[in-house]
C-alpha cells in the first residue's frame, strides 16, 4: 500500500443517487433493496469519494453495516470487514473458473443479505477495464483463484500478448475468467453495483457518467461511455522519440494509462523513454502479495498465493516492447524486475544517446 493517502474521484454524488434510485439496469432500487436486508456489505473501489460511503451508510440506518476497500476512511475504519484469506476452510468451492482456475467464495460473504459495491471504470493492461467486476472477484473469492486467473492470464499472454490490452474484454483470459467467476460466485451473492465511468488524466473533474444496478450490466455502460470518449479524441501529432518523466505513480491504472496515450502519440517503431522515480503503488492485497517477491517465469509456472508490484510493472512494460522501442533509466527498486523480463535499464550516458537520433522529439 501507498504511504501516503490515495486520491479519491470528484463524484458528484448526486448523480450517484439519481443512478442507484432511478436506474434502467436493475428492476429494484437501491433503497427498496436495503428495506429488505438486515445487513449490508458495502466494498469499494479505492478511489471512491468518502461522499458515497456517507450516503451508502445513512440508507443503510439501523442496519448491520460492514466495509471493504484498500482505503478506507478513518471514520468508516470501525465498520470494517475482515476476510481471513489465509485458512482456506473459510472458502466455499464452486468449480473451475474458466476451466482452470478454482473458484472459491469466501463463505463469511453469507453472513449479509446484500452487497454493494462502488467502483471506478478505467482501463486496464490485464483485464480491459477494471470496475465492479473486479472489485467483487478480488474481495470475495480466495487468493488461489485470484493467483490462479493471473498464472493462466500471464502463460496465454506469452504466446499472444494482444490477448491482453486496455480496452480489450472479448476474448480476454483475465477478464472472461473475472466474469465467469463472478458468475458462478453470484450463487452466493445478491450484489448491487455502482459504476463511475473515470477519467485519469482528469481526475478532479466532476464525473456525471454513473451506472447503477446490475453488476454487469452497468459496468458495460460505463466501458461504453469511455470507449466511445477515446473515438472521439482528436487525432494526436505524432512524435518518433517521446520521453515520459514521473516523480511517482500511486496508481498502476494511471501508470498504464500514460503508457498508452505516450504510444499513441509515437511512429510505428518511435522510441520511448519512461523516467520512473520513486515507486509507490496501490492495489488489493492479494494482487500485492502475489507479485511482490517471484520473478515472471515463477509467476507463470507456479503461482501460489504468495506474493505483486515490481514484476508486474516489468510485465506490463515488457507487453509494450512489442510495439515501440522502450528505453528505461536504472531503478535501485526495479532493476532486478526489468532484467527479469529482459528489459535493461541504461545509464545516464546510454539515455542520452537514446532520443538523440530522433528528429521530432517531445516530453510528457
Amino acid at each position: 500500500m501507498a504511504d501516503k493517502p490515495i486520491k479519491t474521484i470528484n463524484t458528484d454524488i448526486n448523480c450517484v443517487i439519481n443512478a442507484v434510485e432511478n436506474n434502467p439496469l436493475m428492476s429494484e432500487s437501491l433503497s427498496s433493496l436495503i428495506k429488505e436486508s438486515s445487513s449490508i456489505l458495502f466494498i469499494a473501489s479505492p478511489d471512491i469519494n468518502i461522499e458515497i460511503y456517507d450516503y451508502t451508510k445513512d440508507l443503510c440506518h439501523g442496519k448491520k453495516f460492514a466495509v471493504i476497500s484498500d482505503n478506507i476512511p478513518s471514520k468508516y475504519m470501525q465498520y470494517q470487514a475482515v476476510f481471513n484469506q489465509s485458512d482456506i476452510n473459510d472458502y466455499v468451492f464452486f468449480g473451475a473458473c474458466a476451466g482452470r482456475a478454482p473458484m472459491l467464495v469466501n463463505k463469511n460473504i453469507y453472513d449479509y443479505d446484500l452487497v454493494i459495491s462502488a467502483s471506478s471504470v478505467i482501463m486496464n493492461a490485464y483485464s480491459g477495464f477494471l470496475g465492479s467486476i473486479t472489485t467483487l472477484f478480488n474481495a470475495v473469492t480466495a487468493p488461489k483463484t485470484v493467483a490462479a486467473v493471473i498464472k493462466y492470464a500471464l502463460q496465454d499472454s506469452i504466446y499472444n500478448v494482444q490477448k491482453l490490452s486496455s480496452g480489450l474484454t472479448i476474448r480476454n483470459p483475465v477478464y472472461e475468467s473475472l466474469r465467469e467467476g463472478l458468475i458462478t460466485a453470484g450463487k452466493a451473492i445478491h450484489s448491487f453495483s455502482i459504476n463511475i465511468a473515470a477519467d485519469y488524466k482528469d481526475i478532479d473533474n466532476i464525473h456525471k457518467d454513473i451506472f447503477a444496478g446490475d453488476t454487469f450490466i452497468s459496468q458495460i455502460e460505463a466501458q461504453n461511455v469511455i470507449l466511445n470518449r477515446q473515438k472521439a479524441q482528436t487525432a494526436p501529432s505524432l512524435f518518433d522519440g517521446l520521453e515520459i518523466n514521473a516523480k511517482c505513480y500511486d496508481n498502476v491504472v494511471y501508470f498504464i494509462t500514460l503508457i498508452e496515450e505516450a504510444c499513441k502519440k509515437l511512429t510505428k517503431g518511435g522510441r520511448l523513454l519512461i523516467n520512473i522515480g520513486d515507486m509507490y503503488s496501490f492495489g488489493n492485497k492479494v494482487f500485492q502479495e502475489i507479485f511482490y517477491n517471484n520473478t515472471l517465469s515463477e509467476i507463470a509456472d507456479n503461482v501460489d498465493e504468495s506474493n505483486y508490484m515490481e514484476s508486474f510493472y516489468a510485465f506490463i512494460l515488457k507487453y509494450y516492447t512489442l510495439n515501440y522501442h522502450i528505453a528505461l533509466p536504472e531503478n535501485e527498486k526495479l532493476n532486478a524486475a526489468f532484467i527479469q523480463s529482459g528489459l535493461n535499464p541504461l545509464n545516464n550516458d546510454e539515455l542520452s544517446r537514446f532520443l538523440d537520433s530522433c528528429s521530432n522529439k517531445g516530453v510528457i
